[in-house]
């Protein structure tokens, strides 16, 4: 059976019954949030678990990793979210539940380990793609600041580093108010520096480097 099957058969419902009896296992959480991105396959599958409501189980499963400062179900948390945010229809309800004031308080708690912040700001990059109103709400909360403390605390961690350039170009490319906010917090030389350490970063700091207007943006 593949995971549309799984799906259709009752699985979501079953695994969100189970996460209701399983509070304060943080590995039996954990195993949950993943075995349902597992099952997330699909627009409709994403809707559908929104509908059962998934997104205000996974937005308290962020609220307790903080509670008890548990970085694995934060990771998980967040890679689960970032998959539903893939629904243009959840990425609406997902933002209008706090889910951006969510990712901040994750992104600011566990701000000293790059994997979490990389899962963070992928949920935060897959709110704004082609949502310029979801881009400026979460520079409105502090998204700005945090990407800015990341890229300087944790220049060598790559693939963080990419994720943040990602974001970043899905901020500025719709909106000039947000290119000068981005310009204004210092992140042009971030970019740069995440493009000359990291050969996995060229494509995505150039891309950002682009869209924030710069020419020189494949130097």
């Amino acid at each position: 059976m593949n995971a549309r099957t799984f799906a259709e058969n009752g699985m979501v419902e079953a695994l969100l019954l189970a996460s209701s009896q399983l509070q304060g296992s943080s590995s039996a959480i954990t195993s949950i949030c993943m075995a349902l991105k597992s099952l997330a396959v699909n627009e409709n599958i994403c809707k559908s678990i929104a509908e059962q409501k998934g997104i205000d189980f996974i937005l308290q499963v962020m609220a307790e990793s903080i509670k008890i400062c548990d970085k694995s179900v934060a990771k998980s948390a967040c890679s689960f979210l970032s998959q539903l945010a893939g629904s243009d229809d959840n990425k609406e309800f997902i933002v209008m539940s706090g889910g951006l004031e969510r990712l901040i308080s994750i992104t600011s708690y566990f701000s000293d380990d790059p994997s979490v912040l990389q899962e963070a700001f992928t949920v935060v990059t897959a709110l704004s793609l082609r949502s310029p109103q979801n881009a400026l709400k979460a520079v409105q909360v502090g998204a700005l600041d945090i990407v800015a403390e990341a890229m300087e605390c944790h220049p060598a961690a790559g693939t963080m580093q990419r994720q943040a350039c990602l974001l970043l170009r899905n901020f500025a490319v719709r909106s000039s108010e947000i290119r000068s906010a981005v310009l204004e917090k210092g992140l042009e030389s971030l970019i740069r520096q995440a493009k000359r350490m990291h050969a996995s970063c060229k494509d995505a700091a150039s891309a950002a480097l682009r869209d924030l207007g710069f020419n020189d943006y494949n130097d």
